[in-house]
């Protein structure tokens, strides 16, 4: 980003979050970093290493090749891996792996010299007969046969046979996300190591397809009935994004054109050989298209269009989000949705640690609902988030991240690292209040950390230069910190004045006793709605608006923006005026407007000044005497600009006018 817009932004904002010019100094304060440390500190016991022995980190891996022999009927396979990587910082006297204690390992060759393998529990050692020194090349070719022990739920194996209840047929398919590739390959499941290309070749019974990675580059006959599917990637794939499906398929594939390009791409799917699954999952094959297109307009074009983006269908109780094939159950719009979304959340840019996987599930439950809003409209899109609100309300203690990776439930909690994590990014796109900040942000997120990890912290440094102030808060209270606000509300009316008080209280105070946030507020009328907006950061506030239609009701964000629990509402004819500090807020109407905006509110004989984001200003005058100010935009650019009110006593308050939005 360049240091012109940066600049903007920075101007842009802070005028829109601080209240009043005194102000404008004042950092944002992060009063909930140290107890956040201390939280950290507690559960740091509970985050399991990423590789199972730490020598495992003494090389980086470069390419590999599985050879596999199999079928659908067991989970039984044989066959080679071969791996080229490149000794680390330090010399290599073992080279350590993992594989299954279930298979035998026949022979193991270390830059063309047979040697032993010793084994403890999952852990395979070698010891080398000299150390190979840092930078040095490294080619191991392991040959093994076995199956691991059997697994019982979605994280249990990372190899697995089923018959689909529905359509009656055997399946062998992979699944190794986040500790289980050792399942069935020998392996280094260390997230931060991508492998820079891969192959996978499957060797099968006649009848049988195999799909995996990247691009099938033939069908190899060999004797004995049998044929060799061999497939093959040249982009960065993580270890556990690896993947084959074995069984009677069906290929369904047709080929997709991106927008305003003459490129094109292949949709590849391999399906239940029944003409009713057919019938059943052809709509959503069909869909695949255009949510690609879709996603590639918000994030950046599909990362793997050079190979292709597939399925396989598996009696799998969901879906899992293989690089470029797709392990799925079904081909619900929502299921297909949310995988293909990975492809750029998870895959693409794949989380640094499983502490920050609601950067994977999270954002890919995000763009799951960003999709539907997009082709069912926006009542399903509400309707959806409505329903994300509910499950993240449903653990009223719990962070969205994850510092206790020790259990698969905790890392894959749906309440947590998918709903409240999907909840949370769309509260921060209400922050920025700006759609084409906010996915120009999400763009340059892909594009900066393209084929690599990142986590909950790169995230952030990128959002908040976007945004142009720090974001310390934001993430202490609503990514490291548990629960969400709660709220009493009470409000009255008196003359054109609408008061609302509101009590605040944390669903888990030992973490986050207050949550400082904009929060939006609508005012029901017969004659008219309207929405306020207040930056809530006290435990008790009341704000004033001007509004001379007779209000029936108030709620608090009924659009869902914030996650928050409302338990009581009413009206208390007692509240006549603002209670401690000055808050209240001018209403300033239409905004955004195409030509001029009204300000109510304010007291007589203001001085007024017009700016644009650069700080330029554009006009200056005053509203005399009257609690009124008729601002003219005809003449001015689409934009964003700042009417800054100083009142007699010289207290400043900033208002954001948006034209032609």
């Amino acid at each position: 980003m360049s240091f012109h817009l940066l600049l903007k932004n920075l101007f842009c904002v802070i005028l829109l979050f601080l209240p009043t010019m005194a102000s404008l100094a004042q950092p944002d304060v992060t009063h909930y970093d140290c107890s956040r440390q201390k939280r950290l500190d507690a559960t740091r016991g509970k985050e399991k290493p990423m590789v199972a022995d730490a020598r495992e980190e003494g090389y980086d891996l470069r390419y590999i090749k599985l050879d596999l022999a199999l079928d659908n009927l067991s989970p039984q396979l044989s066959g080679s891996a071969y791996t080229r990587a490149v000794v680390g910082d330090a010399p290599m006297q073992h080279y350590v792996f993992e594989l299954s204690e279930g298979y035998t390992v026949d022979s193991l060759r270390l830059n063309g010299v047979l040697l032993p393998v010793s084994t403890t529990g999952t852990v395979r050692e070698v010891t080398l007969p000299t150390a190979l020194p840092a930078g040095a090349a490294l080619e191991v070719q392991v040959y093994y046969r076995g199956q691991p022990a059997a697994g019982a739920g979605f994280f249990s194996a990372g190899i697995r046979t089923e018959v689909s209840p529905e359509w009656k047929q055997s399946i062998t398919y992979t699944l190794s996300e986040p500790y289980f590739a050792s399942d069935w390959w020998p392996v280094k499941q260390s997230l931060q190591d991508k492998i820079d290309s891969s192959d996978v070749w499957i060797t099968v019974p006649s009848g049988l397809r195999a799909g995996s990675n990247g691009l099938l580059e033939q069908v190899t006959p060999l004797p004995g009935g049998r044929s060799r599917f061999e497939w093959k990637s040249r982009y960065p794939i993580d270890y556990y994004l690896i993947s084959m499906a074995v069984g009677p398929y069906d290929e369904y594939a047709y080929y997709m054109h991106f927008e305003n390009s003459n490129d094109s791409m292949l949709v590849q799917n391999y399906i239940y050989n029944d003409t009713a699954a057919f019938t059943q999952y052809k709509p959503g094959m069909d869909a695949t298209a255009d949510m690609v297109s879709y996603f590639s307009s918000l994030f950046g074009r599909y990362p793997f269009w050079k190979e292709k983006y597939g399925h396989c269908t598996t009696p799998l109780g969901g879906g899992m989000e293989h690089q470029t094939m797709t392990t799925l159950n079904n081909f619900n719009t929502s299921l297909v949705a949310h995988e293909l979304g990975h492809q750029w959340f998870g895959d693409h840019v794949t989380c640094a640690s499983w502490a920050d996987i609601w950067l994977n599930e999270g954002m890919a439950t995000y763009l799951d609902y960003l999709y539907r809003s997009h082709s069912e409209g926006e009542a399903s899109g509400a309707a959806i988030m409505s329903g994300l609100h509910d499950q993240a309300r449903s653990v009223p203690e719990g962070s969205v991240y994850c510092a206790d990776t020790t259990t698969t439930g905790r890392i894959f909690s749906y309440q947590l690292s998918y709903a409240k994590g999907a909840v949370i990014a769309h509260t921060l796109r209400y922050i920025f209040d700006n759609d084409t900040l906010f996915f120009s942000m999400m763009k340059h997120y892909q594009d900066q950390y393209a084929y690599r990890t990142a986590g909950t912290e790169q995230f952030k440094s990128v959002a908040a230069a976007f945004l142009g102030r720090t974001l310390d808060t934001f993430f202490a209270q609503w990514i490291y910190g548990q629960g969400f606000p709660v709220y009493q509300v009470r409000w009255n009316q008196t003359g054109g004045q609408v008061f609302v008080h509101l009590e605040q209280s944390g669903s888990a105070p030992a973490s986050v006793p207050l949550f400082r946030t904009r929060l939006p507020i609508r005012l029901y009328s017969a004659a008219g709605d309207t929405v306020v907006h207040v930056d809530n950061r006290n435990a008790e506030e009341t704000f004033a608006f001007a509004w001379d239609r007779p209000v029936d009701s108030i709620a608090l964000d009924p659009g869902h923006h914030v996650l928050l629990r409302t338990d009581s509402t009413r009206r208390d004819h007692s509240l006549l005026s603002v209670q401690g500090s000055d808050t209240t807020l001018f209403l300033v109407y239409p905004n955004p407007s195409a030509s001029s905006w009204l300000v109510e509110g304010m007291p007589a004989n203001c001085s007024l000044a017009l700016f644009d984001i650069l700080g330029r200003r554009l006009w200056q005058g005053s509203n005399g005497r009257s609690n009124t100010a008729h601002i003219n935009g005809q003449i001015l650019p689409k934009g964003i600009y700042f009417l800054r009110v100083t009142d007699k006593q010289r207290t400043d308050k900033v208002l954001r006018l948006v034209k032609g939005y």
